[in-house]
């Protein structure tokens, strides 16, 4: 185990490396742990062959190297070196933290640094300042430089400076540099930023989808700040169900999840409001944004890890439904779902598909047409039909599914998504629809024909009561 001071980091380079192969690593092997637990969340790597392991840095000032060999086939084994190393590196974990010198207190002259974000191939990493204050003087003496790739190709670099916070960036490539460089004189307290790469952070901006927790459903790395940005076309809101919850539980303290948590904000950034923030086992219900934009940020602490999570998510169509006694009126604004041609917004069937109209897709359609149907809802008559959002692409079927209902008698429509189920309980759901349409559709029927029925006898009774009173009036005149 290796311990320097807090705050500090390690950096751990291999020299030499000889060790039996196995394709898992499961004989003769090297692991490397942030901290001193064994804990898999922990864990930064396991090694075995030939092939020497990358550098390697620490998350924090703990670092724990476990050599294991069996009882066969030995070789000539490693040799490594290790440095603290509180300026600079090679950073390799899924996210971390990185600040100038000495942060938050000013920062020294004279400092160069240079950390290098590695991630996995095909990875992009994001960098996210939330404090920064150097010396402003146009970036000519001390700065930040940001460099998209491991090099510093002059079109490559953006320099920062001041007390104004350098934008969030995301890499070309699973490689980012950052640079930071003070001369002899004037400081300020530094900058502190965040990075997150691979599997623990992504944007997402498909109509539909899938996150899991980091190596998910394996135990979940440790010490972590991961994010996930849902961001879809102005109108639409972002509805999140959560399939499995796995975490650290809640202090029994504070009764309060002070350890690992996953929290979802309303907007793209911490500074919205919180919808939710959980830990433990218990999986919570549904949430719905109020926008187009849904943050889900996972943290972890440095020990204790867990199986982690999955959620899924749906967004929902803007749409504008009212009804009269005879017929639905359905109206999409086309800015919310550009991508699609009309025939792929249709009530009922592919045949009731929307027109164009203005900046609008709509629908016009009667009750005795597109499908539509009376039911029996809370002992009330309700017409009934499906909205289809066709988002399919290529051999992908992706269809939204909207009931669409309207109380003719008080003129009063509604609109809500179904497809947000398991498909087996969605399946189910249509089954019993199916079955429990007709008698429900003949109840409706019957209901309304038997108040049809009944306003003709009451009008018949008042008609023929008029008629008597008016005989009785001109008989008593006449005599």
């Amino acid at each position: 185990m290796i311990v320097v001071s807090e705050g500090s980091t390690i950096q751990l380079t291999f020299q030499e490396f000889k060790l039996e192969y196995h394709d898992a690593c499961d004989y003769d092997y090297v692991r490397i742990y942030n901290g001193a637990s064994r804990d898999e969340g922990n864990l930064i790597g396991t090694f075995c062959g030939s092939q020497t392991p990358p550098n390697l840095t620490s998350s924090w000032h703990v670092l724990s190297v476990i050599f294991h060999s069996d009882k066969h086939v030995g070789s000539s084994g490693f040799s490594a070196t290790y440095r603290k190393d509180i300026c600079g590196g090679v950073l390799t974990s899924l996210s971390g933290v990185i600040t100038s010198p000495d942060y938050p207190d000013n920062y020294p002259n004279n400092a160069e640094c240079h950390w290098l974000i590695r991630a996995a191939p095909h990875s992009t990493i994001r960098l996210l300042f939330t404090d920064f204050q150097l010396e402003s003087q146009e970036c000519n003496f001390d700065y930040v430089a940001v460099s998209d790739g491991s090099g510093q190709e002059e079109e490559q670099v953006r320099h920062y400076c001041g007390t104004t916070k350098p934008p969030d960036t995301t890499s070309s490539s699973n490689q980012l540099l950052v640079v930071f460089k003070s001369d002899f004189n004037i400081g300020g307290r530094g900058f502190k930023a965040y990075f997150s790469s691979g599997e623990c952070q992504d944007v997402l901006i498909a109509v539909t989808g899938n996150l899991t927790s980091p190596r998910y459903p394996d135990m979940y790395p440790n010490n972590i700040i991961c994010q996930w940005n849902i961001q879809l076309p102005p109108g639409f809101r972002i509805k999140l169900f959560f399939r499995d919850l796995e975490l650290e539980e809640m202090n029994s303290l504070t009764d309060e999840c002070d350890y690992d948590y996953l929290a979802a904000y309303d907007g793209a950034s911490t500074s919205a409001k919180l919808l939710g923030r959980w830990c433990g086992s218990d999986i919570p219900g549904p949430l719905i944004s109020s926008g187009n934009n849904l943050l889900l940020v996972l943290v972890t602490d440095r020990d204790t890890a867990r199986r982690g999570f999955s959620v899924s998510y749906i967004a929902q169509v803007p749409i504008n439904v009212s009804c009269t006694r005879t017929d639905f009126q359905i109206q999409i604004p086309m800015q919310s779902v550009p991508q699609l041609e009309r025939s792929r917004i249709y009530l009922g069937s592919p045949s009731c598909a929307a027109q164009l109209s203005g900046s609008n897709y709509k629908i016009y359609a009667r009750f005795d047409t597109c499908g539509i149907g009376p039911q029996k809802r809370n002992q009330t008559s309700v017409i009934v039909s499906t909205l289809y959002v066709d988002f399919s692409v290529g051999g992908q079927e992706d269809i939204h599914e909207y009931e669409v209902q309207c109380e003719p008698k008080r003129k009063e429509a509604a609109v809500h998504l179904v497809s947000d189920s398991d498909p087996a309980q969605l399946q189910g759901r249509a089954e019993n629809m199916g079955q429990s349409q007709v008698p429900e559709a003949e109840a409706a029927e019957s209901s309304e024909r038997g108040q049809d029925s009944s306003d003709v006898v009451f009008i018949s009774i008042c008609i023929l009561a008029g008629v008597l009173m008016l005989i009785a009036v001109v008989g008593l005149v006449l005599l």
